[in-house]
């Protein structure tokens, strides 16, 4: 049953087997970015799911640290952490180290935290000033925790809530390490100027990947 089909591939003309070998090296370099594409695609999505942790944990360090964005910083690039390679020559704890301190410096010039919430006009309307013994100087902050803050939760109930929850939006731009597919994505990514900064200074492809979160405030925000 087979013979007739492998007589008629032999009696290929010179043709027909040239056609072939066109449609193979059309083919083949498409199938190749595919894969690289979706190799890229896949850090994209695995990278935006840590960013969406790691922003939650900022948001609960800001809410006991006054809303500060130091501590929210050093959170957020101890967990975008997991995404460095790791050196398998190098004990753990080297390891770890060495993709903090990487992503630590990634953060501090590609990075950015904005708060959303308190708003300036929440602030106005509730902020309280009073001198802190331990900083040695005058504060001005939103109270969470005295018969005031409690007070004015009862006579407003909803402002308060929104004025003592801290929301933030993160923006991290993320470098594209897939050959090929970098240049491919960094034409099709949203633009963020941080990130075209991050391209200008380095000269590699970068994905601005965003997200939010919010917690209650555990501490009066500054």
């Amino acid at each position: 049953m087979k013979l007739p089909f492998v007589l008629s591939e032999c009696r290929k003309t010179p043709q027909q087997q040239g056609q072939s070998l066109v449609e193979a090296v059309m083919v083949l370099p498409l199938m190749l970015l595919f894969g690289l594409l979706l190799a890229q695609l896949l850090y994209l999505w695995w990278a935006q799911q840590t960013l969406f942790v790691a922003s939650q944990y900022a948001a609960r360090v800001g809410a006991i640290n006054h809303g500060e964005k130091q501590p929210m910083r050093v959170i957020l690039a101890a967990t975008m952490a997991s995404l460095v390679p790791k050196d398998k020559d190098i004990e753990s704890w080297q390891n770890i180290l060495k993709s903090v301190a990487a992503q630590q410096l990634h953060g501090l010039k590609f990075a950015n935290i904005e708060v959303i919430q308190p708003t300036d006009e929440m602030f106005s309307q509730f902020k309280e000033r009073y001198y802190d013994s331990e900083a040695q100087q005058w504060i001005e902050e939103i109270p969470v925790d005295h018969y005031w803050a409690r007070r004015r939760a009862a006579d407003d109930e909803d402002a308060f809530v929104a004025a003592t929850t801290l929301k933030i939006k993160v923006t991290w731009c993320l470098e594209l390490k897939v050959p090929l597919a970098d240049r491919v994505l960094a034409a099709l990514a949203p633009s963020s100027a941080r990130c075209q900064l991050a391209q200008q200074v380095t000269g590699d492809s970068f994905w601005p990947l965003t997200a939010t979160a919010e917690h209650r405030m555990l501490s009066g925000y500054r």
